[in-house]
């Protein structure tokens, strides 16, 4: 089966790349479609490729699932594998709405999924909601936020729809067939999501993830940190050693080469000084915990924090503050005002470093 094609063909992938260099694995995010349409056995599989190739030390370890695809008894399979936090894909909870995202589940599916990840001993759950859905009304998000919230997960990630060019999607909204709701509709939906997530006990250490206090993505901070990640499987992206590689796109192709031995990588950009700036600030300034200087003047040996106060002098002081240790500022981070102009602010500091 296609199934069984592309797991030998992850397994080898994992394989190669654990003869390039024995990487010590610190976090593992099972994403990038469904991977719950995997057994427990099968992911297993690829898990116990991963002890052989890798230093495999994983703090975290999540599954991305869709709320339709899960029974009590794969998520069961899931957590004695060693799977403890489980990302559910619930998005809306509209039919209407979850059509334009090609999803099917209902208000039950989620509850019922939420229930049996409880049972079977899951304490780490993060539940994703989109906002601004083509039709979406104001009540049908308050309606989607009061039955997420009354599940109580320990983590949300909350975002607002971005249309992909070259979608169905797109160009469903061209021939206006369909209607994203208008701009001040999402500005309030985002203020509403952020006023309730703040009044359940929620606090963002990003600009879209909430958490309850110390239960923050160990995963995604690495990202948001710009710290090295491996992308296995059709699809995905890295960030090793500062280079970009991406893998073959597509799942039959992909596998086509592995099972022949070939390599499964498509592309490799070296992050040039700009654009690796540009990430490093853009992604900080999006946390709680900011850009850290330290860090900063280790990975850009030119960069010059007097300068950088310089172009700040430039912009609204209440929209950033900085992190002071010993009367030393160690970090920069935007204020919830400033959350809302991170491109400009984003601007002001390449402008100061380059």
């Amino acid at each position: 089966s296609m199934q069984e094609r592309y797991l030998e063909a992850l397994i080898s992938d994992i394989q190669q790349t654990g003869r390039e260099q024995r990487y010590t694995i610190h976090t593992v995010f099972c994403g990038g479609g469904t991977p719950s349409l995997y057994s427990p056995q099968q992911i297993d599989r690829v898990f116990q490729a991963c002890r052989q190739a890798f230093n495999w030390k994983p703090v975290e370890v999540t599954i991305e699932a869709n709320p339709g695809t899960v029974t009590a008894e794969s998520l069961q399979g899931y957590h004695d594998i060693g799977i403890h936090r489980i990302s559910l894909g619930v998005q809306a909870l509209q039919e209407h709405l979850l059509q334009s995202l090609n999803r099917i589940h209902s208000t039950a599916d989620v509850s019922q999924a939420v229930q049996w990840a409880r049972q079977a001993g899951y304490k780490n759950l993060s539940l994703d909601l989109i906002y601004g859905l083509p039709g979406q009304q104001l009540q049908d998000w308050d309606d989607t936020l009061d039955l997420v919230l009354s599940l109580e997960p320990e983590h949300f990630s909350i975002y607002q729809l971005i249309v992909e060019p070259g979608t169905r999607l797109e160009s469903q909204i061209k021939t206006r067939e369909i209607h994203l709701p208008p701009e001040g509709r999402m500005l309030r939906m985002d203020s509403v999501g952020r006023q309730r997530m703040r009044q359940e006990g929620y606090r963002p250490y990003e600009i879209s993830n909430w958490t309850k206090p110390g239960f923050h993505s160990r995963h995604n901070r690495i990202y948001w940190q710009d710290r090295p990640y491996l992308g296995l499987g059709c699809g995905a992206t890295g960030f090793v050693n500062g280079w970009r590689i991406r893998r073959i796109l597509h799942p039959e192709i992909y596998a086509r080469v592995l099972n022949k031995g070939g390599s499964p990588i498509s592309s490799c950009e070296k992050m040039g000084f700009q654009n690796a700036l540009r990430d490093c600030l853009m992604m900080g300034l999006r946390t709680c915990w900011g850009v850290s200087f330290r860090r900063l003047t280790q990975r850009f040996p030119e960069f010059n924090l007097a300068k950088l106060r310089y172009a700040l002098s430039e912009l609204p002081d209440n929209w950033f503050e900085w992190k002071q240790e010993n009367a030393q500022p160690i970090a920069l981070r935007l204020t919830r005002k400033g959350a809302d102009f991170a491109t400009t602010v984003q601007h002001a500091l390449m402008e100061s470093i380059l």
